[in-house]
């Protein structure tokens, strides 16, 4: 079997939100998806990108193991063990859990109890903190975490099943006590979402930021590099949407900002393997968000 090319660019987005002076940083990754094929020179561009933004805040969005299977894996867990220690070096860091981490691979919709309580114990011993609808604050932040339900899985037949309806009624239903003197921001894995949970979002949060699309899935990998508008179209969603749009890039929503992440390796499953041979230029992907002073309402 031929191996995948994974990505050897790390591509850092710099985005800012409110106004100079800058008083803190955050640093987004996700999609790591490990597993025994995901090298150490992941490893070491995450390490690098994280010396250089210096971040107040670490926020990991979700797949970061490739399967709940993995956690049977020495080697796997031992690299998620190491990848924590390596964040929490640097900063704090809050991760939310993603599709691929929770959702056993072969029965649809299935929460796998046991890597729930493996990501509870891995967070305990690094301390990494799981947000499962739950709040983190650092001096200037203050970010909500919200648990996605089995509805955002990966069926059996490597397809995903994304249900924006369920997004929307999952939003309806958290209250949000939002910080009038920090900049307030919401995290979850996928970012399929109906045009009212946009509404709800934009009333409450100054950034809202998502993993899950790995770019498109097919960005045919050098695009991800060399674009510098701005734009959000792919080639393959992972629920295999032709040309879908909203799968990466930042995105201005009323006042407030929304950031799509392509995260750190090209492999996944929501795309025809054969075809992820096309990305062998696609970069991995942090992005850097410069938090500057709120002016008064």
């Amino acid at each position: 079997m031929v191996k995948l090319k994974e990505p050897s660019v790390c591509k850092i987005t710099k985005t800012q939100i409110f106004e100079a002076p800058f008083v803190a940083n955050v640093a987004i990754s996700g999609d790591w998806h490990i597993s025994p094929i995901v090298s150490q020179s992941q490893y070491e561009m995450l390490r690098s990108a994280f010396t250089e933004i210096q971040p107040e805040l670490i926020i990991l969005q979700g797949d970061l193991m490739d399967s709940p299977d993995q956690f049977k894996n020495p080697e796997s867990v031992q690299k998620l063990y190491e990848w924590f220690s390596m964040c929490m070096s640097f900063a704090p860091t809050v991760m939310v859990l993603g599709s691929h981490d929770f959702i056993e691979p072969k029965k649809y919709g299935r929460i796998d109890e046991n890597a729930v309580l493996n990501w509870q114990k891995i967070c305990s011993d690094t301390g990494v903190r799981l947000l499962n609808n739950e709040w983190f604050s650092t001096q200037h932040i203050r970010v909500f975490g919200m648990a996605q339900g089995p509805d955002y899985c990966l069926t059996p037949e490597g397809k995903h099943k994304n249900n924006p309806k369920v997004f929307e009624k999952q939003l309806g239903e958290l209250t949000f006590n939002t910080a009038l003197d920090k900049a307030n921001w919401f995290v979850a894995h996928a970012p399929d979402m109906t045009k009212k949970a946009e509404q709800i979002l934009a009333e409450k949060f100054d950034v809202a930021s998502f993993g899950h699309t790995h770019g498109g899935c097919l960005p045919l990998g050098i695009d991800t590099l060399v674009d510098k508008s701005g734009g959000h179209g792919g080639i393959i969603s992972p629920t295999k949407r032709p040309l879908p749009s909203n799968v990466r890039g930042v995105k201005k929503i009323d006042k407030m900002v929304r950031i799509i992440n392509s995260g750190m390796v090209a492999t996944q499953n929501c795309a025809p393997r054969a075809t992820q041979y096309l990305n062998f230029a696609k970069a991995a992907e942090i992005n850097f968000v410069q938090i500057g002073t709120r002016k008064p309402a």
